[in-house]
């Protein structure tokens, strides 16, 4: 008994008929002259990865590169619009992290203060970038980018209530026992709520993309 071989997918037809006559026994042998090359059906173009053009400024760019994601980091400066991927924000701070650490190290066992002084220019000229690029991120997630005021707002007490902790139980130099134990009381209570909002944050900043985020985005005209 005959079997007659699958037609392959760009293989044209009539009817659901391969366009070859020939027919196969199920040993193999062929009976006709129209013989179709089996070792060599076409295989179907896979289609690449979409280049970074693909993906405009104020859209997500899932998986991004890090080159990609810290040049998109500095386009979008000031930008508070649109959305962001988790890899268009992680890769920049990491980066950001990584010369911080090392200017400071540098500060520590360098006796000139010029690396102290690029940290802090560094700080400051990568702060609006950064909040920006975390308002993306929000909105990528669905949320309103307001939410990142609790996450600055809880952040800058805590770190206050510390540096005021310190500074009571510095200046009393442990001659009054009250102040200090109260001096550590703000230090412990303000480490808990710095603590406490950069998980938060950091949560927020790893959660998975929503695709109901795209309402943050700016119509096309």
């Amino acid at each position: 008994m005959r079997s007659q071989y699958q037609v392959p997918f760009d293989d044209p037809s009539v009817d659901g008929q391969p366009s070859w006559s020939g027919q196969y026994a199920a040993d193999g042998s062929s009976h006709g002259t129209d013989t179709p090359d089996r070792g060599n059906t076409p295989i179907a173009p896979v289609s690449g990865r979409p280049t970074a053009s693909a993906y405009p400024l104020d859209r997500p760019y899932p998986g991004c590169p890090p080159v990609q994601a810290i040049e998109r980091f500095f386009r979008n400066y000031a930008v508070f619009s649109g959305r962001a991927s988790r890899s268009e924000f992680w890769w920049p701070m990491l980066m950001t992290g990584i010369a911080e650490t090392a200017l400071g190290a540098l500060d520590v066992m360098s006796d000139v203060g010029v690396f102290s002084a690029i940290q802090g220019v560094l700080s400051l000229a990568l702060l609006i970038p950064s909040l920006a690029v975390s308002v993306r991120r929000l909105h990528d997630i669905n949320l309103n980018g307001a939410w990142l005021i609790p996450f600055v707002g809880l952040t800058v007490l805590g770190s206050a209530l510390s540096v005021m902790g310190a500074m009571a139980a510095l200046l009393v130099l442990f001659l009054v026992p009250d102040v200090v134990r109260q001096g550590f009381d703000f230090i412990l209570l303000g480490s808990v709520i710095t603590v406490v909002a950069g998980i938060a944050y950091a949560v927020c900043m790893a959660w998975p993309s929503n695709p109901d985020g795209a309402r943050f985005d700016k119509p096309r005209r």
